[in-house]
């Protein structure tokens, strides 16, 4: 597979149907999914969808939402490059940090560190997947997650 073979799009309101296959065949909730206050991604093999990822946007953070690549394209690198463009659009987007609820995944390797749950409730209240699970009265399952942005102008 040659790099140029692999691209990572805007997603748009079209694209909430393969958004949400791709992220139930992973196993991932897709409530809110294309939401207003997000930006999603459709990475594409071929011209085929192979994976997707999102952000919910807060302000000045932003809560990672699914980064899912389908099974038949898994260990190829995927799930890394959508994780890093996904980190990429939030730095450049002037976002102090990137949270995430997982109940799995090695994120500590994308820089990454465990926080407790009242750290992101507090810094993304008004995230669509933090008000569903308010709205319902719910905790976030697994483990809560954040990565700090630097900005690095002229940093020595």
């Amino acid at each position: 597979m040659t790099d140029s073979n692999v691209q990572i799009r805007l997603a748009q309101p079209q694209d909430k149907d393969t958004v949400c296959r791709i992220f139930h065949e992973a196993g991932l909730d897709t409530e809110e999914a294309l939401a207003p206050g997000t930006t999603y991604w459709v990475m594409e093999r071929g011209g085929q969808p192979v994976g997707a990822i999102g952000l919910e946007h807060g302000e000045g953070a932003s809560l990672l939402r699914g980064a899912a690549v389908l099974p038949s394209a898994q260990g190829q690198g995927l799930g890394r490059r959508l994780v890093m463009s996904a980190v990429e659009y939030a730095r450049a987007r002037g976002d102090r940090a990137i949270y995430l609820f997982s109940k799995g995944g090695d994120w500590q390797s994308f820089g990454f560190t465990q926080v407790p749950l009242a750290v992101v409730l507090g810094d993304v209240p008004d995230t669509p997947q933090v008000r569903a699970y308010r709205a319902r009265g719910e905790r976030p399952g697994g483990s809560t997650w954040m990565r700090p942005l630097e900005v690095s102008v002229g940093q020595a």
